[in-house]
């Protein structure tokens, strides 16, 4: 598997492909998301799609290994670095999807790079605050963003601590966005996100 390419122009935020020159995307020059940057290593689309669908829902743990290892090249290779150690904190599953899948794949992916990174980790930081409104798939970057406050409550952080929230996909941000509120609520000085991939283009 190939890992995106560093010469690939991306939103200094939000690592959504960007037009060449570009640094940052109009939605988070203008919404500002709470989390500083996305480092993610994959393209969301083609085959990577499938491999990730396949890791999602037959909970194969040789895949999260092997994602692992491709977020683990993506850190090391970020630019600006990424400079450690950061407290890793996987995004929650809903209640739903570990009934469904049996296990949480942004956690599975956390723990591996915990070991490869040998940074801190906390699995229960990040908790649901309230039941989502429904499924968020159709809706724009925009409106998903300003209609994420409040999803989720996070335990207290060692203040000024960096924060790296970890995630199987990126694909409005709206996740990490409200995420990234609770930590910074909770005493994070800054938030980062980790994910093995990446939506090539933001909905809306």
């Amino acid at each position: 598997m190939a890992a995106l390419g560093p010469a690939t122009p991306r939103c200094r935020c939000c690592a959504v492909r960007l037009a060449p020159r570009a640094r940052h995307c109009a939605d988070c020059l203008r919404l500002r998301p709470a989390y500083q940057r996305v480092v993610a290593a994959l393209d969301y689309a083609g085959p990577y799609r499938g491999l990730i669908s396949r890791y999602k829902t037959a909970c194969r743990h040789e895949l999260a290994l092997a994602l692992a290892d491709l977020m683990l090249r993506a850190i090391r290779q970020a630019d600006p670095p990424l400079r450690g150690p950061c407290l890793l904190v996987p995004v929650p599953a809903s209640a739903a999807s570990l009934r469904r899948r049996g296990f949480n794949p942004a956690a599975e992916l956390a723990a591996a790079l915990a070991a490869r990174l040998g940074w801190p980790l906390a699995r229960t930081q990040l908790r649901p605050a309230r039941v989502p409104a429904g499924r968020q798939t159709l809706r724009g970057r925009r409106d998903r963003l300003r209609g994420a406050t409040g999803r989720w409550r996070a335990l207290p952080v060692p203040a000024g601590a960096t924060v790296a929230l970890v995630d199987d996909v990126v694909t409005t941000g709206a996740t990490a966005h409200c995420a990234a509120r609770a930590l910074l609520a909770a005493g994070a000085g800054r938030v980062i996100v980790l994910a093995a991939a990446r939506t090539p283009a933001s909905h809306g």
